[in-house]
């Protein structure tokens, strides 16, 4: 058996994988990432991939089976907010085709191949999780404050996305459960930009975002497929 954490060379994507292995010390726990690891923990599989497109997803999945692994479980951390030429959007002015086009590529259309070649990777009769990290800021009922178009849309999509498979899953794989989980505000370089604006006790350390995500998968029931959920259990609105 064995768990997949995505995006395991980011802040977060660490310390889930040495909280899964904490927490599941009988799986074999499999970290892929794009960038390179030199913090290794010892027993974890590593996987570099040149990019989540889906040939390269594709090439890891058939690896996988060839393994003989059976997948119990996914934590995806794969999401963008900003980089060296985009940054959230404070008003209508300042959208870009190119800034709206890039985030939902990565924060909803990687997360989405992601899960298309884990899906047969799962044990039908076994219980298992896909959890994908979203944003609060995604829900569309909650949105009192605007701004952040790009990055509210694209996490907005990744919801419904996730929703729209697990009601196709609940078909064929009853035991599955698919969850979006918002992490809260984590001290990583994703937020980095936007610390000052934090309350310092609103500001979490990855090593406590990651034990409240693996407290949340342990509460996930197949019931709960399709959900928002918050890092301490709640469901969200869409």
């Amino acid at each position: 058996m064995a768990m997949v954490v995505f995006g395991a060379a980011g802040g977060l994507g660490q310390a889930l994988t040495q909280r899964l292995q904490e927490v599941y010390p009988q799986q074999q726990i499999v970290a892929v990432s794009r960038q390179p690891l030199d913090n290794r923990l010892p027993g974890v599989r590593y996987t570099q991939l040149g990019c989540y497109d889906d040939e390269t997803l594709s090439r890891w999945a058939e690896d996988f089976k060839n393994s003989g692994a059976t997948l119990e479980g996914v934590v995806s951390t794969i999401g963008m907010l900003h980089d060296d030429e985009t940054f959230p959007e404070k008003q209508l002015s300042e959208l870009h085709s190119s800034n709206l086009e890039k985030l939902f590529h990565v924060n909803a259309v990687i997360p989405m191949l992601v899960l298309k070649h884990c899906q047969p990777l799962f044990d039908k009769k076994t219980n298992a999780f896909f959890v994908q990290l979203s944003a609060k800021v995604g829900s569309i009922e909650e949105n009192y404050l605007g701004g952040w178009y790009s990055y509210r849309a694209s996490k907005a999509a990744l919801n419904m996305l996730l929703k729209t498979a697990a009601i196709e899953l609940k078909r064929s794989h009853k035991k599955l459960v698919l969850a979006a989980v918002h992490p809260g505000t984590t001290d990583t370089k994703l937020s980095k930009p936007f610390q000052k604006r934090v309350a310092e006790d609103k500001l979490y350390e990855p090593q406590l975002s990651a034990k409240r995500i693996v407290d949340v998968i342990n509460g996930l029931e197949p019931s709960m497929s399709g959900g928002l959920f918050h890092w301490d259990g709640k469901k969200l609105p869409y």
